[in-house]
């Protein structure tokens, strides 16, 4: 079907009739062969619009009955009106109908324009030599190849071009046919692939890579080719035939060249080959476009598949593999052998956080990129090596089976990682610290890989910077220490194993108690009682602490109510419980906080809140808003190991604190060091100008005591006095009240 030349034809029609379209239609399809106008575009939606289809497809039926001798046939459907009249030739059998909208019936003028109309697409149909057979096999090939190319992958994609062009190859009678895409960097046409493949290719291939700068007459052409070109024996394309005949060794031949278009870029061209001459006619040209039009379409859905695969698997910043990359390589080498020689190790760049801040984070992005460009230098072709986040790499080391190995291999590249590097004019230089694991019988898989080199690598950020360190046994059972009590942890909470003992607080000039700290204790099922040193950093990392903390509050507060009703004398002044940074600005803190006092019937003043300097200075604006609140409420607050950082000095005439807790590490050598005497005496001077309470931890020594006095510092708490007690120690203690200096 010549629609080119019969789509006017029905434009003129429609205009004449007065007409919203006007199709051709075969009676056994349905869908218009062409057409112009549209009744849907005309506001025809919903059942009106089937049945008008419908209406159609009848009336074209009936007027090409009885070998189209019906004449011109009239129908309606509601607001609308339909004429129809047949058209036939050769095999084709269907007719042009015109639908008006409106209620005018048709005059005798509309049916003579319908008439001489399909007489002309009848004449138009015969002329192009084009039978309605042919046709329908034009369409089914493009219905083919729109069906072989949905849903194929980047991975299917070059077997499926391959067959495509056999399929066109042999349906369009042509002795070979070829894709072709443009390379704006090599600024040439690239074969991609073509049918049958020739089985002796000259090297080099003057098809393969072909300048778009070439006296050739199609290869000029394919950069920004826009409508198909065709050459033709004896057309004078000397340079195209000599091309073809060096490259497979034909002499004249036949070219149908068809451009894939993606917007106005031309990105390259399906063609065609025929030894001989072969004329094309005007419905293949059409075929041939769509098809390239659905390769287009093809090959922009795989390129932005390709980017999003290359997207998910690498590296924004660096174009390393990332961790997703790392881990399914390294799988697929571990799973075809399990106990490969192999060493992973684990590099993390120190204080790269200080780049960012002081230079800024386009300084610490390139200097990262750097780092990456230093590591791909440093290790072999088939050694594996990501970015997994931040300042962390990972490389995994083939045909390495010994520690030993591995860390000179490892110290090789911290001399490499640790030179001085210019980085947009400033010279940047980074400690690294590196973690080793071993792939062997001992380990299992990718993860334990991983995770192994991980903890050698926080062993090695312990010792300090450019330090190497090799998972081994010791802390193999480190590793499964820590396991074990994370496990464990995320139930003790709930399973009521933890408990609070209580460490007293003491005037040093009465002996009297004048607070007790709580510290949590965890009676551990197989190991005993447990300090919080032992879990408490576990606990941050599984983000229990919140949980915990709140806990911790509400136990003390019970237990304060407890000791107020069973002691027979003098009970606890106040309670005091540490509060980490996350507690302190978690959501409704001083809600919880009052609602405890409340249940508890406990007065503010005797509920005390510690915090150490680092909680003040994370996040100064929440914790003061969250310090205030308590201060309303009439808590007291005391900063706890006050003098390790002198961070919030600044901070203090405006924080509502109540106590200054002095740091043990300045009291245990108070009597015999000038320097830490001089410390204490200015935070205690510092106390009083603040009109602050000073409290002195870790006293041991009975000289410490005569040294505080001295320097103004009147309470103090320490094992020389009393060690941390559990409740009903506590509770004994208060109903045999005396002087327990030294008694502990």
């Amino acid at each position: 079907m010549d629609a080119e030349t019969i789509q006017p034809l029905l434009k003129s029609l429609g205009e004449a009739t007065n007409a919203i379209s006007a199709d051709v239609l075969a009676v056994d399809g349905g869908v218009p062969l062409v057409a112009w106008g549209s009744a849907s575009e005309a506001g025809v939606r919903g059942e009106s619009l089937s049945e008008m289809r419908q209406a159609i497809r009848d009336l074209t039926a009936k007027a090409a009955s009885n070998n189209g001798r019906g004449g011109v046939q009239e129908s309606s459907v509601p607001g609308f009106g339909l004429l129809a009249h047949a058209v036939r030739h050769a095999e084709f059998v269907g007719g042009v109908c015109v639908v008006r909208g409106d209620d005018q019936p048709w005059e005798d003028n509309d049916r003579t324009v319908l008439a001489m109309a399909a007489d002309m697409c009848e004449s138009v149909m015969q002329a192009g030599n084009v039978t309605s057979e042919h046709g329908r096999r034009l369409d089914a090939l493009v219905s083919y190849v729109a069906a072989e190319l949905m849903g194929i992958s980047a991975v299917e994609l070059p077997e499926t071009t391959y067959r495509i062009l056999g399929e066109l190859g042999r349906f369009f009678d042509v002795d070979t046919c070829f894709l072709r895409r443009n390379d704006p960097g090599l600024k040439a046409s690239v074969l991609v692939d073509e049918w049958p493949r020739r089985p002796d290719v000259p090297d080099p291939d003057p098809l393969g890579i072909v300048p778009w700068d070439t006296d050739d007459p199609i290869f000029a052409r394919v950069r920004d080719l826009k409508e198909p070109y065709f050459v033709r024996p004896g057309d004078h394309r000397d340079e195209y035939q000599e091309r073809v005949a060096s490259a497979a060794g034909v002499q004249d031949v036949s070219a149908a060249t068809v451009p894939l278009l993606r917007g106005d870029v031309t990105f390259g061209v399906l063609g065609f080959v025929h030894f001989g001459d072969r004329m094309w006619s005007r419905q293949e040209v059409h075929a041939l476009n769509a098809i390239a039009s659905l390769l287009t379409q093809l090959y922009g859905r795989v390129s932005a598949e390709e980017r999003l695969h290359y997207q998910a698997y690498h590296d924004e910043l660096t174009g390393l593999p990332n961790r997703r990359a790392f881990v399914e390589e390294l799988s697929a080498i571990l799973d075809k052998e399990p106990e490969v020689p192999l060493a992973l190790m684990f590099a993390d760049m120190d204080r790269l956080k200080t780049v960012n801040d002081v230079l800024g984070h386009a300084i610490g992005d390139m200097f990262i990129k750097a780092v990456a460009k230093r590591l791909r230098e440093s290790v072999r072709p088939d050694d594996i090596i990501a970015r997994l986040a931040g300042d962390e790499f990972v490389i995994a080391l083939r045909g390495i089976s010994s520690s030993e190995r591995a860390e000179r291999v490892a110290r090789r590249l911290l001399n490499q990682l640790t030179e001085p590097l210019d980085v947009g004019g400033h010279v940047v230089s980074r400690s690294a610290c590196v973690g080793i694991s071993i792939n062997g019988p001992a380990s299992n898989g990718v993860d334990d890989l991983l995770g192994n080199a991980d903890v050698a690598l926080l062993e090695a950020k312990k010792r300090g910077g450019n330090t190497v360190v090799s998972f081994n046994d010791e802390l193999r059972w480190q590793l499964l220490d820590r396991a074990d009590l994370e496990f464990r942890l995320r139930s003790a909470i709930g399973d009521g194993e933890m408990r609070l003992h209580y460490q007293p607080e003491f005037d040093l000039r009465s002996g009297q108690m004048t607070a007790v700290e709580a510290l949590v204790r965890w009676q551990h099922p197989e190991r005993g009682l447990l300090s919080a040193s032992a879990f408490v950093s576990v606990i941050e990392e599984i983000n229990l602490s919140a949980e915990l903390g709140r806990w911790v509050l509400e136990e003390a507060c019970r237990q304060l109510a407890e000791w107020k009703r069973t002691a027979s004398a003098a009970t606890p002044p106040s309670v005091r419980v540490n509060i980490s940074a996350g507690e302190l600005i978690s959501a409704d803190f001083v809600g919880f906080v009052g609602t405890l006092l409340s249940r508890y019937g406990h007065a503010p003043a005797e509920l005390g809140i510690e915090i150490t300097e680092s909680t003040v200075m994370r996040d100064v604006d929440d914790v003061l808003a969250t310090l205030m609140g308590l201060r309303r409420l009439g808590v007291t607050i005391a900063i706890d190991d006050f003098g390790t950082g002198y961070s919030s000095l600044s901070h203090l005439k405006q924080l509502p604190v109540d106590i200054l807790k002095i740091d043990r590490s300045f009291v245990s050598t108070l009597a015999d060091d000038s320097g830490d005497r001089a410390i204490v005496s200015a935070i205690v001077r510092l106390a009083e100008a603040f009109n602050l309470t000073t409290v002195a931890e870790g006293v041991e020594d009975p000289s410490a005591v005569a040294a505080l006095l001295g320097l103004g510092c009147h309470r103090a708490q320490g094992f020389l006095m009393s060690e941390p007690l559990s409740a009903a120690d506590i509770a004994t203690w208060l109903d045999n009240p005396g002087d327990y200096l030294g008694s502990k």
